[in-house]
């Protein structure tokens, strides 16, 4: 299947039928998963939430997307008390977002890694969740579960959730080093190993609860615009333990018809060009 084909399709003056069924789509499942997550993994007490909201720090990066933001943090308000820093570097930054939301205001398309370091820098907690702003959160993004992972697992830096695509229903999940850039250091732990049941890996996706200070140790790379996370996990090799829980997802909703947007997100010959001269070779993208 050529998934790029069908999308410029999909864009095209003749997919509004298209466009409308992958909308209605990704609304329908949101509608079932919801109720059903709420089900199958209850809520956290209140005192873990307390917990959650004292020790963890929320990043979003955000560009252009007011109405996917707001989204995200509705969401994220099911299951997350804590403070959260919204990293947005459109024409216009959202901003009052709502008690606990802090809007760092960046100039226009300064790009992904600079916000993402812009957020990270203001987080003062010991934990800090990275989402993107296409990210829904539910029951199921249980918090409460990975903070007590890396408590038991000190060995452990990164605990990824995760991410289900809608509305093709994909799990994101990348379990060798061919996710890295070849050239990538060695892992402390071999990819595979399980600590506590869960498996280490090379690249997850942006939805992890990690250490801050682990983190800081990597940093993004503001010599790139969008391609920013497979050279982060390149570079973590090495020097982070991330692992993967299969039973803590978000659900990834995404908005691929927004003409704006998307020749900003898809403006990527520059940031590839950087990666060539940094990793070598034909560097590709996330």
């Amino acid at each position: 299947m050529d998934v790029r084909r069908i999308k410029r399709a999909m864009r095209g003056r003749f997919g509004r039928p298209l466009r409308a069924t992958y909308r209605l789509a990704e609304t329908a499942q949101l509608a079932v998963v919801r109720p059903l997550d709420r089900i199958r993994h209850g809520r956290a007490t209140p005192e873990e939430r307390a917990e959650v909201a004292r020790r963890v720090t929320m990043t979003v990066k955000t560009f252009e997307r007011p109405a996917v933001l707001r989204r995200c943090l509705a969401s994220a308000r099911t299951v997350f008390e804590g403070r959260i820093v919204v990293a947005d570097d459109s024409r216009q930054p959202t901003l009052d977002l709502g008690p606990g939301v802090d809007v760092l205001a960046l100039p226009f398309n300064s790009g992904v890694p600079v916000g993402r370091n812009a957020a990270l820098d203001a987080v003062t907690t010991e934990l800090v969740l990275v989402s993107d702003d296409d990210i829904v959160l539910t029951a199921a993004t249980d918090v409460v579960a990975a903070m007590n992972f890396l408590d038991d697992h000190p060995e452990v830096d990164l605990v990824a959730f995760t991410r289900i695509d809608l509305p093709r229903w994909r799990a994101v999940e990348a379990h060798d080093a061919s996710a890295l850039f070849a050239g990538a250091a060695e892992p402390v732990l071999p990819y595979g190993t399980l600590v506590g049941g869960l498996p280490v890996v090379p690249k997850t996706p942006q939805l992890y609860l990690a250490r801050t200070e682990s983190v800081r140790r990597v940093r993004w790379d503001e010599r790139l615009r969008m391609v920013d996370h497979r050279d982060f996990f390149s570079r973590a090799a090495g020097r982070l333990v991330s692992v993967q829980a299969r039973t803590v997802r978000g659900y990834h909703s995404r908005t691929p018809f927004d003409p704006f947007y998307t020749s900003y997100r898809e403006d990527v010959a520059e940031d590839l060009r950087v990666l060539a001269r940094i990793w070598g070779g034909r560097a590709t993208g996330d």
